[in-house]
């Protein structure tokens, strides 16, 4: 349901309305996916007029900014389509670190980021650098194991190429398809990680930020960023990798105008809307919709000026977190659900690959439905290290010779902390 108008229109008793006063039919229980916006009722946000969008270009939530997040997407996805070449021609681990800032084509990745320094951000780490040194290892195995591999056909016990369709692919000897670990487990590790434990934290985006919600503290800054407590909720949005003033589009039926969390995100709302009335991208959109208004509607010119609705604003922040979870985990069901029904052994450790990133990147939420954990005893059934849960215990698995049931074990534990997606057909 769309938030719009100056007084949003949520949940009303047992029945649904949209702000237009349509009224939208009961559906199934939605369970754990229930929102915490919907909750609220109605809601008042004064003379401010919520919009369809996140324009963070224009009126009413101009200034504001996330360069920085678009700049590291924009790097991955770089990284990522230069893994199709093979042999892969650069040196990812340096990619990663970005060394000389001058270590990408495309103008939308150069500049003053790197996605390394956001990895050693991990802030249940406690400044540990292991998690980002596992994925320079992994980088470097990947790099490596192509230049010396790319001309041979993968088998069991050997690193080379297979075929899935029409597509090449490099694995290691234990069928590890390096990219997708690579790629997947930094939507974790720096996407997912720096939006729901970093920035959406009361001292970031929330009311514990000691320069406030108010335009006197961001003094200059605010013609571009807004107040500090918007930027920050502005870069959470960044890592979602949602297209602000088209996100979900229907009509675009690859990845919904987003890509890499929003793309998956997307791509699995049906399959939960038609199982539990809960469209995962409409949802998190209205959340950052929502959350933005009550922040951009509550700013003030010093804090005692400032009249910021925290209970609005914490359940924007918890439908954001639920439905950025949901979406990691829907894609995580899918490739175990692909790999269980795949008839080759290139499909089904092509499709183990993305669903061990997925269920890794899990782990990176301190306050997820899914703990760090939880997660690791689901990538145990899988084969992963039991005493090992970092990156490095991926090493352990043999993808060749997981079995189904192996997989199906997976799925269950998995549906321990989100019931019921074992049962939708993702």
């Amino acid at each position: 349901m769309k938030l719009t108008g100056a007084l949003t229109c949520l949940a009303l008793g047992a029945v649904l309305m949209s702000c237009d006063g349509t009224e939208v039919p009961d559906g199934p229980e939605t369970g754990f996916l229930a929102s915490s916006v919907d909750a609220l009722g109605e809601v008042d946000l004064g003379d401010f007029t919520i919009p369809t969008d996140y324009d963070v270009d224009s009126e009413p939530f101009a200034p504001g900014a996330y360069n920085g997040q678009k700049r590291r997407i924009a790097q991955l996805q770089e990284i990522v389509d230069s893994s199709r070449n093979e042999p892969i021609v650069w040196d990812l681990r340096a990619a990663l670190e970005n060394t000389d800032r001058n270590m990408f084509a495309s103008p939308d990745a150069q500049g003053n980021s790197d996605i390394r320094t956001k990895i050693d951000e991990l802030n249940f780490d406690n400044g540990d650098t292991s998690v980002a040194d596992r994925f320079g290892e992994l980088a470097d195995s990947l790099t490596m194991s192509s230049q010396a591999n790319y001309t041979v056909t993968a088998s069991n016990g050997v690193a080379g190429m297979i075929t899935t369709g029409t597509t090449k692919r490099h694995v290691s000897a234990n069928g590890l398809e390096y990219i997708q670990i690579l790629e997947k487990g930094l939507y974790g590790a720096m996407m997912y990680d720096q939006m729901v434990d970093d920035y959406l934290r009361p001292t970031q985006a929330g009311a514990e930020n000691e320069l406030g919600n108010n335009e006197s503290a961001a003094g200059s800054d605010y013609a571009s960023n807004g107040t500090d407590r918007q930027h920050r909720f502005d870069e959470v949005f960044g890592y979602l990798g949602a297209n602000g003033l088209t996100y979900p589009n229907p009509s675009n039926t690859s990845n919904g105008d987003g890509s890499f969390i929003a793309n998956y995100t997307f791509d699995f709302s049906d399959e939960t809307e038609d199982a539990l009335s809960i469209n995962l991208a409409e949802k998190l959109m209205d959340a950052f919709i929502f959350g933005r208004s009550v922040l951009k509607a509550g700013e003030g010119f010093g804090p005692n000026d400032e009249t910021t609705n925290e209970e609005y604003y914490e359940a924007a922040r918890a439908d954001i977190k639920l439905y950025t979870e949901a979406g990691i985990a829907a894609a995580a069901f899918h490739y175990l659900n692909d790999a269980i029904a795949d008839i080759t052994d290139e499909d089904k450790i092509h499709h183990l690959s993305e669903a061990l990133a997925f269920i890794y990147s899990l782990s990176f939420n301190s306050e997820g439905l899914c703990s760090a954990a939880e997660a690791h005893d689901v990538l145990i059934e899988l084969g992963w290290s039991s005493s090992d849960s970092s990156l490095g215990g991926i090493y352990d698995i043999n993808l060749w010779e997981v079995t189904d049931a192996q997989m199906q074990a997976a799925k269950d534990a998995l549906a321990q902390s989100f019931p019921g997606f074992g049962e939708i057909p993702f």
